[in-house]
């Protein structure tokens, strides 16, 4: 029977300290800076050279003795895991020599550098296509030699599971098992993935089954003498079923950026439907009469604020309206005021085919930073009832909050904490003042040959798509590959309707086609092939090139949508040019675009629509690309302001409700000796 000690140990966590104030905080955010200084890259760089001459050693050994050296350096790194220095040279020398064996792939010294630096705890900016995947699995290796999990959270299921498949035999040849975890894992696949030494999910399914392992454990984790006496007392089981988890030791975070910022905005919840009650019949109602009001003339649309602004006598004058039958819970008028704002809420700011699709008649959410569809997902507080009640399928049942976590709360509770990213320079104070990482940029192996040739602004949404339409024509001519990245759902059907009636066929990945994914993928490298596809082919997407595309330049990527965050925008870049290939990007946009229509103030944008409209020719010049680009900026400056507001409020929430319920550990990460 497992001892206490045992028991601990599969549910361990960082214990969190209270986030720093004043002086303290002002002294700590230089302590970042220092962390990160050149000093330590130059560190690295003689690191990468002495494990690479090891490796070279190494490359010499035959299979047997290399088998050997493999054992006795996993057995050194069990014996001693937090002596660092002692063992990871030459344990990644090793592991490199491994992966070249197994997988035909022998590391560049910028990813043993990116390796070395990732086993010393920093966040690591490594320029897209330059092999992360590779490094964080010579990492992953080293860590699980220590006999303690590592978790490798992706930035979605195709990349977990494509690369738990690709690394198997890696992991295998150096003495480890991989699993994987992914949306769609029953329980006791989940547990069968968390039992393997390395194991790659994504953050939201590493969070949701922390959450769900704490509503088994109801509390025993504070103590491993209660765990083990709540096995004894109940025949060897828990009462409430064993975790399925082994504790947060490990973590290393690919696209760490969007994981660590762009996804932290909103709270994992996990909740259980309650059965079809009153809520549900006053969301149909309210609907009904909500449908009939008139935008301009009983409300009004802040779409920078995304906002429902509304006179308090109409709001009642409508909502006295609202009839649900033996519901005395909406009896209240100002009750059902708040149900009518929902339900313009759900009107105005939620679009089939944008924020969720409508499949087998039921509304799915999609994950806006990453194109997928989300069907374990549903919106809080009626706001999922109604948009059922808008799209006229079944409404679902009410869901009651049995337990929540920030992403931030969640990923401070890793022992070691570990990322790679191609575009996180941008958010690195930040990602320190959260989370305690420091930031190192790592060199590129092969200088860039990527072509970037500008940005183009057309006055209308019609104008852009014709613009798109003859550069696409013009580069599928010369038998270069083109991937056309855009936002929804609907925009890159509207696209794709467009450009079959100028006689072009290309082929779409959304969140309508996601499961032609692996196929699309595979096949969006082809001479003359056209793509489009939302943000599912962005982050982690390795586009591979069939023969003879390299002569005609490579890949072209034509971004059409601006995103809130530039970074996201450089990321659809990076699927171009990759691994010191040629290749071109190029972005056309339009005024009409959400992010501008939101983030810009209206005398601006009708004064650029004026300028552009008189001179259509404008938009494509240098000054017309100079004018537009400073808009983009100032409207992404806008939108980066309000998401990072929005995460402060999310942790400050998350303080807020640990204090209320007087057992929360939440705070920021301090790492520890």
């Amino acid at each position: 029977m497992p001892t206490p000690t045992d028991r601990q140990r599969t549910v361990h966590e960082r214990r969190q300290g209270a986030r720093l104030q004043g002086l303290d905080a002002v002294s700590y955010r230089l302590l970042g800076w220092w962390k990160s200084r050149n000093k330590h890259l130059r560190d690295l760089q003689a690191a990468a050279s002495r494990i690479d001459q090891a490796r070279l050693q190494f490359s010499e050994l035959k299979d047997g003795v290399l088998n050997e050296r493999l054992i006795e350096m996993r057995v050194r790194r069990k014996a001693c895991p937090a002596e660092v220095d002692a063992t990871l040279e030459d344990g990644l020398a090793l592991l490199a020599v491994a992966a070249e064996r197994e997988l035909g792939l022998a590391p560049y010294r910028v990813q043993l550098m990116t390796a070395a630096a990732l086993a010393r705890g920093f966040l690591t900016e490594v320029d897209t296509g330059e092999g992360k995947t590779l490094a964080l699995a010579l990492t992953a290796a080293y860590q699980a030699w220590s006999g303690k999990p590592c978790h490798v959270l992706t930035a979605n299921d195709y990349l977990a599971a494509r690369d738990a498949e690709q690394l198997e035999a890696f992991y295998q040849r150096v003495g480890l098992s991989v699993g994987r975890v992914l949306g769609d894992s029953s329980e006791p696949d989940r547990r069968r993935g968390y039992s393997r030494s390395v194991t790659y999910t994504t953050a939201k399914e590493a969070a949701a089954d922390y959450l769900r392992d704490r509503l088994r454990l109801q509390g025993l984790e504070e103590s491993g003498a209660r765990l083990a006496l709540a096995q004894m007392t109940g025949a060897g089981q828990l009462p409430h079923g064993e975790p399925v988890q082994r504790g947060l030791y490990f973590a290393l975070v690919d696209e760490a950026d969007n994981a660590l910022i762009d996804e932290a905005v909103t709270p994992l919840i996990i909740s259980r439907i309650l059965p079809t009650g009153e809520l549900e019949n006053a969301c149909a109602a309210t609907w009904e009469v909500a449908a009939k009001m008139v935008r301009g003339e009983d409300y009004e649309v802040n779409h920078s604020r995304k906002a429902i602004e509304i006179e308090p006598e109409i709001s009642e004058q409508f909502a006295a309206n609202i009839r649900v039958s033996q519901s005395p819970l909406w009896t209240s008028l100002t009750r059902r005021a708040e149900l009518l704002k929902l339900a313009l809420e759900a009107r105005e700011f939620f679009q089939r085919d944008v924020q969720y699709v409508v499949e087998e008649g039921k509304v799915i959410i999609v994950d806006e930073a990453t194109g997928r569809p989300m069907p374990m997902r549903t919106w809080r507080q009626g706001l999922h009832q109604m948009i059922e009640a808008k799209e006229g399928v079944t409404l679902s049942g009410a869901s009651e909050t049995l337990a929540r976590i920030s992403f931030q709360s969640f990923f401070c509770k890793y022992q070691n904490l570990a990322g790679a990213s191609g575009t996180v320079s941008e958010v690195a104070a930040e990602i320190w003042r959260t989370y305690d990482l420091p930031t190192l940029a790592i060199p590129r192996h092969l200088p860039s040959q990527k072509q970037v040739l500008g940005w183009r602004f057309y006055p209308t949404l019609n104008a852009k798509n014709e613009a798109i339409a003859v550069e696409t024509k013009a580069r599928q001519a010369r038998g270069q590959p083109i991937l056309i990245g855009l936002r929804s759902v609907e925009t890159s059907e509207s696209l794709a309707a467009h450009l079959a009636s100028k006689g072009v066929t290309c082929h779409v990945l959304n969140a309508r086609r996601h499961r032609e994914e692996a196929m699309t993928i595979m096949q969006a490298g082809h001479r003359s092939r056209i793509t489009i596809a939302t943000n599912m082919a962005g982050r982690g997407t390795d586009i591979r090139l069939e023969s003879g595309v390299l002569e005609v330049g490579g890949l072209h990527v034509i971004a059409s949508e601006p995103h809130e965050s530039a970074r996201v925008d450089r990321q659809l870049f990076g699927r171009a040019a990759r691994q010191g290939n040629p290749g071109s990007v190029l972005a056309i946009y339009s005024i009409e675009d959400p992010l501008f229509v939101r983030y810009l103030p209206r005398i601006i944008l009708r004064v650029w629509r004026q300028i552009l409209s008189g001179n259509r020719s404008l938009g494509a010049s240098p000054l017309g690309e100079m004018m537009g680009r400073t808009l983009l900026w100032f409207a992404q400056l806008r939108a980066q302001n309000r998401a990072a507001k929005s995460r402060r409020q999310v942790m400050k929430g998350e303080v807020e409700i640990s204090k209320g319920l007087g057992f929360g550990k939440q705070g920021t990460r301090r790492k520890q000796g």
